[in-house]
């Protein structure tokens, strides 16, 4: 159980923030594998569904993860404040994406989308949609359960880059208007495995946010930014469909979407000319 969650268990936000700073995390790790073989019937039993050979989403397993770095930060770290705002759950973000949830809009799915740079946009409802996450379950023709994933990643980018996301920033800087750490890219993509905090999320470099003259909605609202009428003109949003068996957590199609109105989306290619739009998949 625990070597394959070994690479979810790395990429957790916990394990990221103190390699940052220069922790070593390898004894924390080792008390992570403890408690997953101790726990390992309820994963198994409870959050594992057999013919899908996959785990329900659960908040177990950050759970075993928060509880091991605290520890650990106690015996070593206690008399240093070492938890900072990086590592705080980001309520913000977790209710607005919340109040973000849509029924999956009428676009292809990452199986039926074509890797590659492309010109023709997406429009909906006055809106274009400027960015695109994405992960398909693939399922065995024969019936034996998922015979694997296609996984997307789509959206603007000036640079050429072929992964048009800057990942693994933290969401909390959205709401600090700070959500950029490099000044090449447009879209932010922030990932959480297995978590109580929002799962995907998508937003737009807050140099460009700034450009826009816009601001933040309040989250309860839903992740959006108004201009000065108060008018909705960014927008993310986000689905999950078609679950799997008998009360599993687990969907065949989850995905986000960042939407920009068309008329500040023509202000924005003004800003920035000739702009690509590139896919990326995983499979």
């Amino acid at each position: 159980m625990f070597d394959e969650l070994k690479d979810t268990i790395i990429r957790n936000k916990y394990l990221m923030y103190l390699n940052t700073i220069g922790v070593e995390t390898e004894e924390i790790i080792e008390g992570i594998q403890a408690s997953i073989e101790k726990n390992g019937y309820i994963l198994e039993n409870i959050f594992s569904n057999r013919s899908y050979k996959m785990l329900s989403p659960n908040i177990l397993l950050e759970d075993i993860i928060f509880s091991e770095v605290s520890k650990h930060l106690h015996t070593n770290y206690k008399d240093t404040v070492i938890f900072e705002e990086y590592i705080k759950i980001d309520m913000k973000t977790l209710i607005a994406t919340q109040n973000s949830i849509i029924e999956r809009p009428n676009t292809k799915r990452p199986s039926e989308t074509d890797i590659g740079f492309k010109t023709n946009l997406e429009y909906e409802n006055g809106f274009v949609r400027i960015a695109k996450f994405e992960n398909e379950m693939i399922e065995d023709p024969h019936g034996f359960g998922r015979k694997g994933h296609s996984i997307l990643f789509e959206g603007l980018s000036i640079f050429g880059e072929e992964n048009p996301f800057a990942q693994f920033l933290p969401s909390f800087l959205i709401w600090k208007n700070s959500f950029y750490y490099r000044e090449n890219f447009i879209i932010g993509f922030t990932k959480n495995f297995n978590s109580i905090e929002s799962d995907n999320i998508l937003w737009l470099h807050q140099s460009i946010i700034d450009a826009l003259e816009l601001k933040l909605d309040d989250f309860n609202n839903g992740l959006k930014a108004l201009n000065d009428s108060n008018e909705v003109i960014l927008e993310f949003r986000q689905w999950r469909t078609d679950l799997v068996g008998h009360g599993s957590n687990i969907a065949k199609v989850e995905g986000c979407d960042l939407i920009l109105r068309e008329d500040y989306f023509l202000k924005f290619k003004e800003f920035f000319g000739d702009i690509q739009f590139f896919s990326y998949k995983i499979q």
